[in-house]
């Protein structure tokens, strides 16, 4: 059984000692068990890499667009080849999460910027047949549409239906957004390329030009080109990590950024004064031959948090913790988990009310003795907050 060092003693009775439970014990789900298998089996199989990227939620209060259309922050130049049709589209009204794998890498701006635009953007392609539907409906409307005439061969990929993954490679969803420009250097340092000659597979947090991604953000046509499908400006980003260099490691870890569009073209959908505001829960499986269940939360970038937002967000319950503390002990109040103790760990404590944390959806399966669920992250922010987790 875990034992509390003396010096740990205090910093948990100022902060509670907390106690979980589980919800069900239900055999644990295909896809969560992807948990237990090695990085490697994961990095190799792209279409399993995107099922368990899969298991991500991550929503910002914003979610529903209020209008149909964004347009370029040029001066009158910008209204004026809106007139013109030149302008981002929404295809759904409500924001959408998509997951796929790089077809490329991603594409890290030159230098000056295009006006206010430094957008950090890849193309990312799906292998599971719900993303394949949602990447095609924007296909379809852009067939419609035709803009200038441009599609010659209506009867190619990408403008009939992928009955299968043959041609997979040309249904790819375009993903872009401009980083606060403060922030560059450290995004690029600390959790993923934004500066040349950085790239994909340079970096140390992804290690390859075809890595799986999570997003959410606006389902956009974008017409300032040939109306393709874009995920613009992505909101949240997340990755399982399969870096080369690490594939031998046995945590499960995460990266996830949260941030806002830092160029003036969506002002619509963003109001520049607001905090963001959103959620991800990230998944996790427990071996229970150990008694201590360890997670370690890094704080990677960040700016101002915001204790207001934070109300906004309705999900978080009453028993959420803040992150102010270096580490925190939960026990568990079920017989069947008497002497497993889940030990969190942070970076760093941040006295700020506008970050939360509590784990969730508690499964225990006692055939296999595994422990799952979700940590969930609520946030309320100037522009972004980027983080590492892992579990072990």
């Amino acid at each position: 059984m875990y034992k509390i060092p003396p010096l740990l003693l205090l910093p948990i009775f100022a902060f509670g000692q907390n106690q979980l439970t589980a919800n069900s014990f239900e055999p644990t789900s295909e896809n969560m068990l992807l948990l237990t298998k090695g990085r490697k089996f994961v990095a190799d199989h792209d279409s399993l890499n995107e099922e368990l990227v899969d298991l991500v939620k991550a929503f910002s209060v914003d979610s529903v667009l209020p209008n149909k259309s964004q347009r370029h922050r040029v001066a009158a130049a910008g209204w004026v080849i809106s007139v013109f049709g030149y302008k981002w589209k929404a295809i759904n009204m409500t924001k959408q999460k998509f997951v796929g794998t790089e077809r490329d890498h991603i594409r890290v701006p030159g230098s000056p910027p295009l006006f206010t635009e430094y957008d950090v953007n890849f193309n990312i392609i799906p292998h599971t047949r719900k993303y394949v539907d949602l990447v095609w409906i924007g296909y379809e409307r852009q067939l419609k549409r035709n803009r200038w005439n441009r599609i010659k061969n209506p009867d190619e990929a990408p403008w009939v239906y992928p009955e299968t993954l043959e041609n997979i490679k040309h249904y790819r969803m375009h993903c872009e957004i401009t980083p606060p420009v403060y922030a560059r250097a450290m995004l690029n340092e600390k959790f993923y390329p934004c500066i040349r000659p950085n790239s994909s597979s340079e970096h140390i947090n992804i290690g390859t030009d075809h890595a799986t991604f999570g997003l959410y953000g606006p389902f956009v046509a974008d017409f300032n080109h040939t109306g393709h499908p874009e995920i613009h400006p992505y909101d949240w980003l997340w990755w399982y990590d399969t870096h080369p260099a690490r594939l031998n490691e046995k945590s499960q870890t995460w990266f996830f950024g949260f941030m806002k569009e830092a160029s003036n073209r969506f002002r619509g959908w963003y109001k520049k004064k607001e905090p963001r505001v959103g959620q991800i829960s990230v998944p996790f499986i427990f071996d229970l031959k150990n008694d201590t269940l360890k997670v370690t939360l890094e704080h990677l970038v960040h700016d101002l948090f915001d204790a207001e937002g934070i109300s906004l967000l309705e999900t978080v319950p009453d028993n959420a913790s803040n992150l102010y503390f270096s580490e925190k002990i939960y026990t568990f109040s079920d017989t069947e988990l008497n002497g497993k103790v889940i030990q969190y760990i942070t970076s760093n404590p941040i006295q700020q009310e506008g970050l939360k944390t509590w784990f969730s959806e508690l499964n225990l399966d006692k055939d296999a003795n595994l422990l799952s669920g979700y940590l969930n992250i609520g946030v309320s922010v100037s522009q972004l907050y980027n983080a590492k987790v892992s579990f072990e």
